[in-house]
C-alpha cells in the first residue's frame, strides 16, 4: 500500500468530481498543483494514515486488547485491508450491505454494531457463515429471536450474538442488568444462536469522565453475571467477548477493563474506533487531545494520530474585500460538526503549497459554496486552490465515490474507491 506504481483502476468510477483524463493517470498520474484534477476533490495522506493505523494498533496492543475498527466511517476496502494488514483483529460495520462491501475485500472476521433485523438481511448473513465467515451481531430484544432461529436453522449454521446493553434516551440495547439476565435466558432455547459475551457503546452517556466510568463499570459487571449464570458460550477460539469503544472514550473502556477481573473469566476486550484513521481536526482532535491528558498509557504510545484527509477547491469569486467564495460546500464536506476551516493556499507559479495566514475563517456553507472571511488586504485570487480540513471524516468520506492518494509532490498515483 505504501507503493504508488502500477495501479489498477479497475472498479473505479470513470467519471465524477475529483477526477481527471484516466489515459494521462496511467501514464504519470494527476498533479493537483498543475490542474489535473476537477476540483472539489477529496485527498489522502496515506503516510499519515498508516501512521494513525499503526498507533492505534499498538495501543490495542499495550492493552491486550483486539481491534475491530469501524468500517463505516470510510468504506474503503483498500483501507479494510490496510487495517488488516496492520493487525486488526476483525472489522466492525453497521449495516448488512458494508458487511458484504468487507466481505468482498477479504475481511473474514465481522462485528455487525447493529441488531440482524429483515429476512433478506437474515439470509444474506446466514449466506455468508456459511461461506465462512466469522461474524457476530448485537441482540437486545427477544422479539428478534424466532426469525433469526428459523434462518439460521435453515441455513445450518449457527449465529454469533453480542448481547447489547443500552443507555436511558440512548440508542439500541437492554437498559440494566435484570433485563440482560432475562434475555440472555431466553436465548439458549434458540439452539441456532449462541450468545458469546457482551456489547456497549458509552458514547451515548451523558455526563462527564465519572458518569462514563461508571457505566462501563456497569456494563462489565452485567458481563460478569451473565457469564456466573451459565448464559454465554465461548467463540470458536475459546474467547468470551466484551466490546465497547468509539473513537473518543476507548481509553476509558481498555482502563476499566484492566481494572475489572474480566480477563480471569476469559473475556477478551475488543475496541471499536473508526475514525482514528483519518482522524480530523475538529471533534475528534479534541477527543484524542482528552485522551492523551487522562491516559498515560496513551502518552507511551510512539508518535501521535494526525489528519489524514484535505479537501480542496478552488476560489471563484472574489466580490468583496475581506470575503472570498470558494467551489467546496455542503455536498463535498461535513458541517454538522463545524465547517470546513482552510489550512494550505496555492497559486500557479509557487514552487509548494504554502499555510494560510492568520485571520482566514470559514463563515458559511452552501450546497456547492463555502464563504472564507479573509483579512480585506489579502492576496487571494480566482483561481487560486485551497486546501481545507474537516471535522467528522464520516459524514466528509460518504459523499465522495474515490479518494484521490497525494504522494511528496501533490501528485496522485493512487485512487481508492468507496462503496457507501
Amino acid at each position: 500500500m505504501t507503493e504508488f506504481a502500477n495501479v489498477s483502476i479497475e472498479g473505479l468510477a470513470q467519471t465524477g468530481k475529483g477526477l481527471g483524463d484516466w489515459a494521462q493517470f496511467r501514464q504519470q498520474g494527476w498533479s493537483l498543483l498543475d490542474g489535473d484534477l476537477c476540483l472539489p476533490v477529496a485527498t489522502l495522506n496515506w503516510h499519515a494514515l498508516q501512521r494513525n493505523l499503526q498507533w492505534m494498533a499498538r495501543f490495542a496492543a499495550q492493552q491486550d486488547a483486539l481491534l475491530a475498527p469501524h468500517g463505516k466511517t470510510a468504506m474503503t476496502p483498500e483501507l479494510f485491508r490496510a487495517q488488516q494488514a496492520t493487525g486488526a483483529w476483525g472489522m466492525t460495520l453497521a449495516t448488512v450491505p458494508q458487511v458484504q462491501s468487507a466481505a468482498r475485500a477479504g475481511v473474514r472476521r465481522i462485528l455487525l454494531a447493529n441488531p440482524l433485523v429483515g429476512r433478506t438481511e437474515q439470509r444474506q448473513i446466514a449466506a455468508l457463515i456459511a461461506a465462512g465467515l466469522e461474524f457476530y451481531c448485537l441482540v437486545d430484544d427477544a422479539a428478534q429471536l424466532p426469525a433469526l432461529q428459523q434462518v439460521m436453522a435453515d441455513a445450518d449454521v449457527r449465529l454469533n450474538l453480542l448481547l447489547e446493553l443500552g443507555v436511558p434516551g440512548g440508542r439500541c440495547g437492554v437498559r440494566g442488568g435484570a433485563a440482560a439476565l432475562k434475555l440472555a435466558a431466553q436465548i439458549r432455547h434458540y439452539p441456532a444462536l449462541q450468545l458469546c459475551g457482551v456489547e456497549f457503546y458509552e458514547g451515548m452517556v451523558k455526563g462527564d469522565e465519572t458518569a462514563l466510568r461508571q457505566f462501563i463499570r456497569d456494563c462489565y459487571q452485567t458481563t460478569s453475571a451473565l457469564q456466573q449464570a451459565g448464559w454465554l458460550q465461548p467463540t470458536a477460539a475459546g474467547q468470551l467477548l466484551v466490546s465497547g469503544a468509539g473513537s473518543a472514550n476507548y481509553d476509558l473502556v481498555a482502563d476499566e477493563f484492566q481494572h475489572s477481573k474480566l480477563s480471569q473469566q476469559g473475556f477478551a476486550l475488543v475496541l471499536r474506533p473508526g475514525c482514528y484513521a483519518l482522524h480530523d481536526s475538529g471533534i475528534y482532535q479534541d477527543a484524542q487531545q482528552q485522551v492523551l491528558a487522562r491516559s498515560p498509557q496513551a502518552c507511551l504510545v510512539p508518535g501521535a494520530l494526525a489528519d489524514a484527509l484535505q479537501l480542496w477547491g478552488y476560489v471563484l469569486s472574489r466580490p468583496e474585500p475581506g470575503l472570498a467564495i470558494i467551489g467546496l460546500g455542503k455536498r463535498d464536506v461535513a458541517f454538522d460538526a463545524g465547517l470546513p476551516q482552510p489550512q494550505l493556499w496555492y497559486r500557479s507559479g509557487m514552487t509548494a503549497p504554502v499555510a494560510v495566514g492568520p485571520g482566514w475563517q470559514a463563515s458559511k456553507i452552501m450546497d456547492q459554496h463555502l464563504q472564507l472571511q479573509i483579512p480585506a488586504d489579502t492576496d487571494l485570487a480566482v483561481g487560486d486552490m485551497l486546501a481545507f480540513s474537516a471535522s467528522h471524516p464520516c459524514l466528509t468520506l460518504d459523499k465522495w465515490r474515490q479518494l484521490a492518494v497525494l504522494d511528496e509532490g501533490f501528485v496522485v498515483r493512487r485512487v481508492l474507491a468507496t462503496e457507501f
